[in-house]
C-alpha cells in the first residue's frame, strides 16, 4: 500500500522496524479462521523506543508549536489515507470482517472530520488506544484531534485490528515528521499499562472495553496523567403507544446488525409496550431475518462474521444467559455452521428491563425486545 510494504515491522521514529525480541502473532481471517500474516508482537523494550520518539518530536522539534505546520501535515496525512482508501477498507474486511459497505461509518467519515479539529492547548505526547470494533474510524479521530492540537502519539490498537494501524503508520512515514506518529501492536495489555505509566507520557486516550478501561485509568491517573476515556455502553430506545412500532424495530435491526452487532451505543434493545409486544417481535423477527450476512468484502454484506472466536463466544454465552432468564429466542441464537467466527442474526423477547443483555453491551448481531 504505502511503499512501506510488508514484511510488517512497527513504524517508530519515522522508520519500519521489528520488535526488539523479534517476536509476532497471527493475523487471522474472521470469516475463514485462517492465517493472513504475522504481526509484530512489541515488548516493553519497544513501547518505550515509542515514547522516546514521540517525546522527542514534541519537545525539540517545531510540531507543537508552529499550527502552520501541523495544518500541512495533517492534511497530507488525511489524503495519503484518502488516496489508499479502498485498500484499507478491503484490509479491514480480510481482518476484522468489517464489510465494505460499511465504508462511510468505519473510514470516510473519520477521515472527513480529520482536518477540522480546532487549535487549543498542546496535547502532548499521547498514548491513543482504540478498539477491534472500529479498526480505524477512531485512531483517525483522535490521531487528528491530537495531532492538530500539537501533540505527538504512540498509537495502540486492538491486537485484532493491529494491521490497519500499522498500514496508517506506514503511510505517516511519508508524510509526517519523524516521530509524531509511531504504532506499536502487541497481545499484551501490560505493554499498554507501561504506556500509560511512562512518565513521559502526557495523556491516554482510549477506547474499548470497561475492563481493559479501568485497568488504564486506574494506572494512568496514578501516573498523573490526563485520561480520556469512550467505553460505550447500550443505546436502548423505546416505542411508545402511537409510534410507528414498525419503523422503530426495523432501523434498529439494520443498525445491530451491522458489522455484526460490533459497535458502541448500538440501539440493542427496543422497550415496547406490554400489549405490543407481540407485534414487534414479529417485526423484529421478519427485519433480522432479511439481514444479509456473508462475506465482508461483498459490497451486498452487511452482517458479516465476529472478529475472533473469543467474541463469537461471548455472544453465545449472553444467547444462553438469556434462554437461562427466560428469554424467548425467536431467531437464530446459534452460531453459524461454516467456518470462521459467525453468529446467526438473533432476536430474543420476553427479558426483563433490568436483565444484563439489556444493561450490558453484547457485541453481536442480537437484538432484544423488551416488554416494559
Amino acid at each position: 500500500m504505502s511503499k512501506h510494504a510488508r514484511p510488517r515491522g512497527l513504524p517508530v521514529d519515522g522508520v519500519e522496524r521489528p520488535t526488539a525480541d523479534g517476536w509476532t502473532f497471527p493475523a487471522r481471517n474472521p470469516a475463514t479462521a485462517e492465517p493472513l500474516w504475522d504481526v509484530p508482537d512489541a515488548g516493553i523494550t519497544d513501547a518505550r523506543d515509542a515514547v522516546t520518539a514521540a517525546r522527542r518530536a514534541f519537545d525539540a522539534t517545531q510540531w507543537s508549536t508552529d499550527a502552520d505546520l501541523r495544518a500541512d501535515g495533517v492534511r497530507r496525512l488525511a489524503a495519503a489515507v484518502a488516496d489508499h482508501a479502498d485498500e484499507l477498507v478491503a484490509l479491514m474486511a480480510a481482518e476484522t470482517g468489517v464489510p465494505v459497505a460499511l465504508r462511510d461509518a468505519h473510514l470516510d467519515d473519520a477521515l472527513a472530520a480529520m482536518t477540522t479539529g480546532s487549535q487549543g492547548d498542546p496535547a502532548g505526547v499521547t498514548v491513543v488506544v482504540t478498539p477491534a470494533t472500529a479498526p480505524l474510524s477512531v485512531a483517525l479521530a483522535e490521531v487528528g484531534r491530537v495531532l492538530v492540537e500539537g501533540g505527538t502519539v504512540v498509537l495502540k490498537p486492538a491486537p485484532e485490528a493491529a494491521t490497519a494501524a500499522l498500514e496508517l503508520g506506514r503511510l505517516a512515514l511519508d508524510v509526517l515528521p519523524r516521530g509524531v506518529l509511531n504504532v506499536v501492536t502487541t497481545r499484551d495489555v501490560d505493554v499498554a499499562i507501561a504506556l500509560t505509566l511512562d512518565e513521559r507520557v502526557d495523556a491516554v486516550s482510549l477506547s474499548g472495553s470497561p475492563v481493559v478501561a479501568e485497568r488504564v485509568q486506574v494506572a494512568a491517573e496514578r501516573a498523573g496523567k490526563r485520561v480520556r476515556l469512550d467505553v460505550g455502553g447500550p443505546s436502548p430506545v423505546r416505542v411508545g403507544d402511537d409510534e410507528d412500532l414498525e419503523a422503530v424495530v426495523s432501523a434498529a435491526a439494520y443498525d445491530v446488525a451491522a458489522n455484526a452487532g460490533q459497535g458502541c451505543r448500538l440501539p440493542a434493545s427496543v422497550v415496547v409496550p406490554v400489549h405490543r409486544h407481540a407485534e414487534a417481535m414479529k417485526v423484529a423477527v421478519e427485519a433480522m431475518a432479511d439481514v444479509r450476512v456473508g462475506d465482508p468484502g461483498d459490497p451486498a454484506t452487511r452482517c458479516g462474521p465476529l472478529r475472533s472466536v473469543v467474541a463469537r463466544d461471548r455472544v453465545r454465552r449472553y444467547v444462553d444467559l438469556a434462554r437461562s432468564e427466560g428469554g424467548d429466542v425467536a431467531l437464530g441464537g446459534q452460531p453459524l455452521d461454516r467456518p470462521g467466527w459467525w453468529f446467526a442474526p438473533t432476536v430474543v423477547g420476553g427479558l426483563a428491563p433490568g436483565s444484563r443483555l439489556v444493561r450490558e453491551e453484547v457485541l453481536g448481531p442480537v437484538l432484544m425486545v423488551v416488554p416494559g
